[in-house]
């Protein structure tokens, strides 16, 4: 069986402000650590559940933040940035038998944790999706359910893991932390890389009998920019307009369509 471990920094354990998310600064060196090894526990779960591929994607940043050196000799990682069009990587495809999402964390104009953000924290404020609050998450598991790919798993803080679970019913999750203000009410490394190793075990399993969930027939998107010219610049995107003067809508059938519309204007 074959799996795909999709991974962020801002959701680990104990990370509680940008600057820790942020590789010229010193205290950015911990969380990255603990990013690999929170991606390498999730390995070690699925591999001793009976998995035969791991590809781990480094999916922070300009992709460059795990050390490879800390994860499982059969896993491979993606580093980089593909600049894939549809999300996620150009090697993503039907063959993969489920999704993993670990180290993610709550949306753009969600409280849970304070480095909540969707894509670029810089410019958008809110991302909503036929009515719902969307963040990276919901984006990536769309993507893959497009794909035909059921997302099994997801850690993160509580309100990333209480996003998933409404997004995908049944899904497997492991909260690292709260957030509280300026601040995160964290579980240690040591016990999050064990509960996600057990939960990646379980998700093998899960996967047997796992289905993606079924796209909607239509798209309504609405992305709010923090700054107006931003907004303004994004309306020109073929079938987009402006609501307000930091809102943007998009409408769309198909979910490439949507990807597509993400890549360009987010």
């Amino acid at each position: 069986m074959k799996f795909y471990v999709l991974c962020d920094i801002e959701g680990v354990a104990s990370l509680s402000c940008w600057d820790e998310a942020r590789s010229a600064n010193s205290c950015y060196a911990p969380m990255a650590r603990e990013m690999a090894l929170e991606a390498a526990a999730a390995a070690r779960g699925l591999f001793s559940a009976g998995a035969d591929e791991v590809i781990i994607e480094d999916g922070h940043g300009d992709g460059c933040n795990i050390d490879c050196a800390l994860l499982p000799k059969g896993a491979r990682l993606l580093r980089g940035v593909t600049h894939d069009i549809v999300g996620l990587t150009g090697i993503f495809d039907e063959s993969y038998d489920g999704m993993l999402m670990v180290g993610f964390h709550d949306s753009a104009s969600a409280s849970g944790n304070p480095t909540s953000h969707t894509m670029v924290s810089s410019r958008i404020f809110r991302l909503m999706v036929n009515g719902a609050l969307w963040g990276e998450f919901e984006v990536s598991a769309h993507a893959a359910a497009y794909r035909g790919v059921p997302t099994l798993f997801a850690s993160g803080d509580e309100g990333l893991c209480a996003a998933a679970a409404r997004a995908v019913p049944g899904i497997l999750t492991v909260p690292t932390k709260s957030g509280h203000g300026y601040g995160v009410l964290t579980k240690t490394p040591e016990l999050v890389q064990e509960e996600i190793e057990g939960m990646a075990a379980r998700a093998v399993a899960a996967a047997k009998t796992a289905k993606p969930p079924v796209l909607p027939d239509h798209f309504h998107v609405e992305v709010t920019y923090l700054h107006h010219y931003d907004a303004y610049g994004s309306s020109h995107y073929p079938g987009a307009s402006l609501l307000s003067p930091t809102t943007v809508a998009f409408d769309a059938d198909d979910y490439g369509e949507v990807l597509r519309f993400f890549y360009f204007v987010i």
